[in-house]
C-alpha cells in the first residue's frame, strides 16, 4: 500500500510500468474477504462443463487450461465477479473455439434459438 492507503499497482516484470490487475488477481485488495477452503460440491451442470472441457482438450490441444484461463481472465469485471465459476469455463469454451473456427457467433445464437424454442422459451 502507498502511505495515502490505495493499494499500488503490479508492476511490469522489469519493474518500469504499472500493469492492469487481472480481473481474477485479488491478492492485496482490501475488499477481497478471506480465501472460502469450505469443500464445494460440484453439481450436474458443473460436472458437463469440465466433461466438455475434456473432451474439447482431446479434439485440440490448443484448448488448454491455460488458454481457458486467459479467455476467463478477459472478461469484464463485473461479468467475472457476477457469474459462478464454472459458468466462466463455459464462457472461455466460447470465446476459444469462436477463436479458433470451430463455430461462428451466427451458429451458436442459432442453437440457443433452437433450444429455447424447444423449452418453449
Amino acid at each position: 500500500m502507498s502511505s495515502d492507503n490505495t493499494p499500488r499497482q503490479p508492476l511490469s516484470p522489469d519493474r518500469s510500468r504499472p500493469v492492469k490487475r487481472s480481473v481474477a488477481d485479488l491478492g492485496g485488495l482490501p475488499d477481497a474477504g478471506p480465501v472460502v477452503r469450505e469443500e464445494y460440491e460440484a453439481t450436474l451442470k458443473d460436472k458437463r462443463i469440465d466433461a466438455m472441457s475434456m473432451l474439447l482438450r482431446r479434439v485440440d490441444d490448443r484448448l488448454t487450461s491455460d488458454t481457458s484461463r486467459r479467455a476467463q481472465e478477459e472478461l469484464e469485471e463485473p461479468i467475472y465477479d457476477g457469474i459462478h465459476y464454472y459458468d466462466r469455463w463455459l464462457l472461455a469454451m466460447r470465446t476459444n473455439l469462436l477463436r479458433l473456427g470451430y463455430l461462428s457467433e451466427d451458429e451458436i445464437e442459432a442453437k440457443i434459438a433452437e433450444i429455447k424454442a424447444r423449452q418453449g422459451g
